[in-house]
């Protein structure tokens, strides 16, 4: 036994853990509440430097001790001299990078640092930004880094080339670098513009380049997400700039929609006279703003000029003329516009980026992210003569990917709508319009039918969620919605001229919640509600009669 050293057995060593830990606890708990008192009593001195700093360098994330050493330095930044004060700064930095060595990813210590440079001068930005690329190189997905080197780049100036350079860099040393992507997104906009209005988010020259940059990152290894949300992002149409796509005038009532949300305190619209604007519900946004006026009044010429002009900047932001038709309305509309235009050049491009997904997919069939950003592809080329593929593959995704069937579903509703309505729009633009039968799951681009006096929505699968976005049928007056999957029309919308409404074959249950929702609509006097739980109801007709004027219910005359 002599000469061998003494291993202690488990319990023991138990024991000794937990008596160990009980000591740090201990102390711990005596320094918190001594530093907790001297806050308490204004004490802002060296000492509270001294406990919170090494607190901290245990556990940097309680950030009420951080709050305390900033209440200590601006103490000191108002009674003692610059070289003194200079030594705190140091301390601090010392502490906070001393803390990060301990948790790279302590918001806390990150944000103190950023405090610290702040709130002093004569800060060495070259140094921070150094430390910034040491911790990168270290962990590239440091997230709360790459929000201290957009602090450091904004505070020193850094010119944007150089930092697209910089992702440039970490994109090359591994194509897995979300965070470098996402800049890099941020950057070239800035840089490199699209100043042919054709929708893209960067100029045709460098979006062709990017597009060969990201290509080779995807295809390095198509199972990471990283390059193909970049790519994605290229392939997305940019925010273009605000501008009426249509104004529609009837029954003393006047409405004016626009590419994108506006409010009410952003805009001015010239023109038409001293005429109060509204938004609908309860949003501070819309696409539509509607008011009640005489159009006879305001329209005595044949044209009418009309103006919408900033309120922040007084610039005007699009001059139109409006037509007075022979009907005494007044009327305008734009051509709908759902895709980004590509010069034959890029779409060249684009047809090869196709090529190389479907050589991929040959190899991969299932590599959701190269069928995902083939169809993308498919609609940004040319949507039409690829919609079978297109739908095919959203089908195929839904079936390798069952987590986002829902996300597929919705995609498809907006590519289905988009298919019909550009049709509906050749047609003349007719009072009807029907996009029954064609396996929506949500409503999208509802603006576009602000004219329709007839919409047919029936054999889909609409959900009660997407009721809220037939708040734009300003218009109509007779809505199918028929063999959907409503469970409640909770967010039903105020429909003032709708008269005529069918929800025939969905799951609507609750006799109170129907009726309150309906009620908004005075209008109503044909209502059907056969095959739905709710008709099992005695209180229904009853509490129908109550809340509207209905003269035909379930297809019968009350």
């Amino acid at each position: 036994m002599h000469g061998r050293v003494k291993v202690r057995t488990t319990e023991e060593q138990k024991e000794l853990e937990r008596k160990e830990r009980e000591k740090k606890v201990k102390v711990y708990k005596a320094a918190i509440q001594k530093v907790f008192a001297k806050r308490k009593n204004n004490e802002l001195d060296d000492e509270g430097l001294e406990i919170t700093g090494q607190i901290l360098l245990s556990n940097p994330d309680i950030y009420t001790l951080w709050n305390y050493r900033k209440e200590i330095v601006l103490h000191y930044k108002e009674i003692r001299p610059a070289e003194e004060l200079e030594e705190v700064v140091k301390t601090e930095l010392y502490l906070a990078e001393s803390c990060l060595r301990k948790n790279p990813k302590s918001y806390c210590a990150w944000y103190h640092r950023c405090w610290i440079l702040d709130n002093m001068p004569n800060t060495n930005w070259k140094r921070e930004l150094a430390i910034c690329n040491k911790y990168l190189d270290l962990d590239e997905r440091n997230f709360h880094c790459w929000d201290y080197r957009r602090f450091v780049v904004k505070r020193a100036a850094v010119p944007a080339e150089d930092e697209l350079a910089y992702t440039g860099e970490k994109i090359a040393d591994n194509f897995s670098n979300y965070s470098a992507w996402h800049l890099r997104s941020k950057l070239l906009p800035l840089l490199h513009p699209d100043t042919s209005q054709g929708g893209r988010p960067v100029d045709e020259k460098h979006h062709g380049k990017e597009l060969d940059m990201v290509q080779s990152a995807a295809f390095t290894d198509p199972s990471d997400q990283s390059a193909w949300f970049y790519l994605r992002w290229l392939l997305g149409r940019d925010k273009p700039a605000l501008h009426v796509t249509q104004v529609v005038s009837e029954h003393g009532k006047l409405c004016i929609r626009f590419n994108q949300p506006v409010s009410l305190n952003s805009l001015q619209i010239e023109g038409l006279g001293d005429v109060e604007w509204i938004i609908k519900g309860d949003l501070h946004h819309s696409m539509i703003l509607t008011a009640e006026v005489d159009v006879k009044k305001i329209a005595q010429a044949d044209e009418l000029n009309v103006k919408i002009v900033s309120k922040t900047s007084g610039e005007v932001v699009e001059s139109i003329k409006l037509v007075r038709e022979p009907n005494e309305t007044i009327s305008y509309r734009r051509s709908f516009q759902f895709h980004a235009d590509f010069s034959p050049a890029l779409s060249l491009v684009l047809q090869d980026q196709l090529a190389s997904c479907d050589q991929l997919l040959e190899f991969e069939p299932d590599s959701k992210w190269t069928v995902l950003t083939s169809v993308l592809l498919m609609h940004a080329l040319d949507r039409k003569k690829y919609k079978k593929e297109i739908m095919d593959r959203l089908e195929k995704l839904m079936q390798i990917d069952s987590l986002r069937t829902a996300y597929y579903s919705d995609l498809r509703s907006r590519y289905t709508t988009e298919y019909l309505l550009e049709l509906w729009e050749a047609e003349g633009c007719k009072e009807s319009l029907s996009l029954a039968d064609s396996k929506l799951t949500s409503l999208y681009h509802m603006e576009c039918a602000l004219s329709v006096k007839e919409l047919d929505l029936s054999s889909n699968l609409i959900c009660s969620r997407s009721l809220p976005n037939l708040v734009s049928l300003e218009f109509c007056q007779v809505l199918n919605l028929d063999r959907n999957n409503l469970t409640s029309l909770n967010g039903f919308p105020h429909l003032p001229v709708l008269r005529k409404l069918s929800l025939c074959e969905n799951k609507l249950a609750e006799v109170e919640s129907t009726v309150k929702n309906l009620s908004l609509c005075s209008k109503l006097s044909d209502l059907d509600l056969r095959n739905n739980p709710v008709t099992d109801d005695d209180r229904l007709v009853a509490a129908l009669k109550e809340a509207l004027a209905l003269s035909v219910f379930n297809g019968s005359s009350l």
